[in-house]
Order: structure tokens, then C-alpha cells, then sequence
């Protein structure tokens, strides 16, 4: 049985082409994912775990980085 990538051809696989770049929901997702993580990481400190919510906010912060990336490549999608 042949891959996926195989499939593909010589071209490979460009995330250019993939959904999260061409729909807008793919950015607003991992965005949104990002302020639930930010919330977690607000109850974890209020509840004293604070070891757990900074590793929340990395998280967050890792999300809201892959989100802004995405969104920036979903507008120069839209300008082509």
C-alpha cells in the first residue's frame, strides 16, 4: 500500500495547500485554544498549583505562536 506523500508525488507536502491555511477557521482554533489554556492556567494559580499554570501558559503561548503563524500564511493566501 502506497503513502500518502507517495501519492502526492514529487511535489511533496506544502502546508500552503492544507485547510488550516485556506479556511480562516484553522488560525481561529488554535487562537481559541490558546485563551482556553489561558483560563486553565488561571484556575490552576488561583487553586495553588502554580508549577501547573506556567506550564499552561507555555502551552498558551505555543498555540498563540502556531496561531499567528497561521493567520499570517491564511492573509497571504487571501492576497494571491
Amino acid at each position: 500500500m502506497r503513502s500518502k506523500l507517495a501519492l502526492m508525488g514529487d511535489r511533496g507536502y506544502d502546508v500552503n495547500e492544507s485547510w488550516s491555511v485556506r479556511s480562516g477557521w484553522g488560525w481561529r482554533a488554535v487562537f481559541m485554544m490558546s485563551l482556553v489554556a489561558v483560563g486553565i492556567a488561571i484556575v490552576l494559580a488561583g487553586n495553588g498549583a502554580g508549577t501547573f499554570a506556567v506550564l499552561w501558559l507555555v502551552i498558551a503561548a505555543g498555540w498563540f505562536a502556531i496561531s499567528m503563524w497561521l493567520w499570517r500564511k491564511h492573509n497571504r493566501y487571501i492576497r494571491e
